[in-house]
């Protein structure tokens, strides 16, 4: 089905309305759209007065509320790989977030169970509704495929398997996800189960999930299992076709995972990341109303944060910044520059980047590239880049009589001071 084209339009040959008709028919039309709809008004984001860019308050950075996500999440949180918070609500806020406790799952058993171990599928029964793989016990499964039906289907019977194979029961399992995210910082953090389908016990925060997050996607494996959409699995038993529950990764450019979460106390949620011109942000999505929601808003906030945080250039290779004294010779100085062209990723939205000089004196012979200084570029009170000074020029050490000649001068000049 093709869509629609605009039929070519041609002028009336007979009874065409005069200039003044078509004037006076242009004006009826906007008085009768004005008086049915009322006159057009500009679109205005809706901020929570306790959003916040890098802790401080929007509105104290005085941005206007449309330069902000209008998102509705209960709580959310915007950060980089380095753990830059680019935009946060309530980030603090304890929530329970069902299926992200995954993420903490995964990371136990990419660290305790060995990749190349067979592991069984026990016995055990799940809940009414909970999110199952359709693992079947006896079934003989790898890590990795445990791993792919925890985190693409998001299978709770993928969790208490690994739970066991890590640990064996689900209770030294559970010991072990909350030593590390002690481990981790994660000091607001309390797991009860490995699959995130409690509703009574477990919270976490925007915070902490981030940090859970940041830390998951340092390993290999992991990152390769929530950046796949879909896959087959044959076991010895049966043959799983599993596909991602996150939405981002077939319509977000640059997603590149994590994993989703849904419980009536939990509410729809998401942490996903995704990056794009070699940065890499993660977006924390916690209690929406639904499940477009949580990823739509999500899109928002990666969104703001490739809009904003980008690599920017704040000084050109070559760049002379100050002249350093030369000590062994009588008001001498040597210009300095920048070593190389200084780049960092910066968010616009934090205020200008100033430059600290500071330059040392140098000792003849100095060599051309000599680093006689450094140069801190600082954006609100953060060290975003730090680039060597350098020599611009060769001094060659004096000779001896102009040594001592400089010497008397120099005691001349202390002593009539």
């Amino acid at each position: 089905m093709t869509p629609c084209k605009d039929k070519e339009r041609k002028a009336p040959e007979t009874g065409a309305l005069s200039s003044r008709q078509r004037a006076g028919a242009l004006l009826l039309a906007f008085v009768l759209a004005v008086a049915l709809f009322g006159t057009p008004q500009a679109a205005v984001s809706a901020v929570n007065p306790g959003d916040s860019i890098d802790g401080q308050a929007y509105a104290k950075l005085k941005l206007p509320a449309r330069s902000m996500p209008d998102v509705t999440m209960k709580s959310g949180l915007l950060v980089t790989q380095s753990g830059q918070v680019l935009w946060s609500r309530d980030p603090g806020a304890r929530r329970q977030i069902a299926s992200i406790t995954k993420i903490m799952t995964a990371i136990l058993a990419i660290q305790t169970i060995d990749p190349d171990k067979n592991i069984t599928v026990p016995q055990f029964t799940l809940g009414p509704g909970d999110s199952s793989a359709g693992l079947k016990p006896g079934e003989v499964m790898s890590r990795h495929e445990l791993l792919q039906a925890l985190l693409i289907p998001s299978g709770n019977d993928a969790a208490i398997t690994l739970a066991v194979a890590c640990k064996g029961n689900v209770d030294s399992f559970v010991t072990a996800m909350n030593a590390k995210a002690a481990e981790l910082g994660m000091s607001n953090t309390h797991f009860v189960d490995p699959d995130g389908v409690l509703d009574t016990g477990p919270y976490s925060t925007a915070t902490d999930i981030a940090t859970m997050t940041r830390y998951a996607m340092t390993l290999p494996e992991f990152c390769t299992v929530v950046d796949t959409r879909e896959v087959k699995i044959v076991t010895n038993i049966a043959t799983h076709d599993y596909k991602t529950t996150n939405d981002l990764l077939l319509m977000y450019n640059g997603a590149n995972g994590v994993k989703t979460g849904f419980t009536d106390a939990a509410g729809y949620s998401v942490a996903t990341g995704a990056a794009r011109k070699g940065i890499q942000l993660y977006a924390i999505v916690l209690g929406t109303n639904n499940l477009a929601t949580r990823f739509t808003e999500a899109a928002s906030l990666l969104d703001f944060g490739f809009t904003h945080y980008r690599t920017q250039t704040l000084a050109l290779e070559g760049t002379i910044l100050g002249r350093a004294t030369v000590t062994d010779y009588l008001d001498r100085q040597v210009p300095v520059a920048l070593s190389h062209e200084t780049t960092a990723n910066v968010n616009d939205l934090e205020g200008i980047v100033t430059r600290k000089i500071v330059i040392w004196d140098g000792k003849a012979p100095i060599k051309k590239g000599q680093q006689l200084g450094m140069a801190q570029f600082i954006q609100n009170n953060r060290l975003v880049a730090t680039t060597p000074l350098v020599a611009t020029e060769q001094v060659k050490k004096p000779f001896f009589l102009a040594r001592i000649w400089y010497a008397v001068v120099k005691g001349w000049r202390a002593i009539s001071r």
